[in-house]
């Protein structure tokens, strides 16, 4: 261990190559990239993540067999493997061809979809069976029913685990770097290169995802606190 002290005293830290403009432009299209990504697989996740809970509910064949062996297929293997499937074997097997930054968006999506399909499923079935008689009873329809009774109920269980989901997708959108998507892991592995200053890009690589990522869990945890206090009124 005394060669490996002796290195990380003598390691002089330079952060001047690294916080020059050129390098700072880099950072920020990278980041503009994985603000992009992980939006859209956000918004693309949740709405396959509710569609997917809704035909495993229904209980209907085939189609809740097929959504079940999604769920288990994209929330067994990993993220990483099923981005390189959708970039390399789709235009194969299928003569489907996507871009860099598509075939991440619907890796990503199908990732986020399956865990948050999971999890809307068990929401929803936490919602008492009296509140959705008591629609009834007041003639409330289907449609009106879940999206004014059930789903609102079932936010407030639901929204620490899809937190967690939105945090990971926004980490996991690092991955798109195996593809050449110019996210900010890929430009932060170009500036390392280009600089020989990999300690301090992969500092300021860190410190950037964690200032993404703490505030949006922050965020959710407060509003989760504030469903609670509305709750015991």
């Amino acid at each position: 261990m005394n060669w490996f002290n002796d290195i990380a005293v003598s390691y002089v830290w330079d952060w001047s190559s690294v916080l020059s403009l050129k390098s700072l432009q880099l950072v920020g299209q990278g980041l503009l990239y994985t603000i992009i990504v992980s939006v859209f697989a956000l918004i693309f996740g949740n709405v396959i993540g509710l569609a997917v809970a809704t035909i495993r509910m229904s209980g209907r064949q085939p189609f809740s067999g097929i959504a079940y062996i999604y769920t288990e297929f994209f929330r067994t293997t990993p993220a990483l493997v099923q981005l390189i499937w959708i970039f390399y074997v789709l235009p194969i097997l299928f003569n489907i061809t996507l871009g860099p930054v598509e075939a991440g968006i619907v890796a990503l999506s199908l990732n986020a979809g399956a865990f948050l399909a999971e999890i809307f499923r068990g929401g929803i079935q936490s919602v008492q069976p009296g509140q959705r008689d008591a629609a009834v009873v007041l003639g409330l329809s289907r449609p009106t029913t879940f999206w004014h009774v059930v789903f609102p109920q079932a936010v407030r269980s639901m929204l620490p685990a899809t937190g967690n989901v939105f945090v990971s997708l926004v980490k996991d959108s690092s991955l798109l770097s195996v593809i050449a998507v110019p996210e900010i892991t890929y430009q932060a592995q170009m500036l390392a290169t280009s600089t020989f200053r990999p300690l301090e890009v992969y500092t300021i690589l860190a410190l950037t995802y964690f200032a993404m990522t703490f505030p949006l869990s922050v965020a959710i945890g407060r509003i989760e606190k504030r469903m609670q206090r509305r709750t015991s009124l």
